[in-house]
């Protein structure tokens, strides 16, 4: 892994443990100008509120015990 993707998911990583409304604040100490790591956090952002926490919620069905 380069230094640039090291970044890329250290900051995410560490972004995602924020309340939403501190994000921004974080993002912008965080990325120190570079409007391309910015973008790229906030994509990986944006996809990780998508998905949710589909892995955390049992499937449905009969469960099995």
């Amino acid at each position: 892994m380069n230094d640039d993707v090291r970044r890329e998911v250290a900051s995410f990583i560490e972004t995602i443990k924020l309340p939403f409304q501190d994000r921004s604040t974080y993002l912008e100490t965080a990325c120190s100008g570079d409007e391309n790591l910015r973008r790229k956090v906030e994509a990986l952002l944006e996809a990780h509120d998508r998905i949710g926490n589909f892995l955390e919620e049992p499937p449905f069905g009969p469960s099995i015990e």
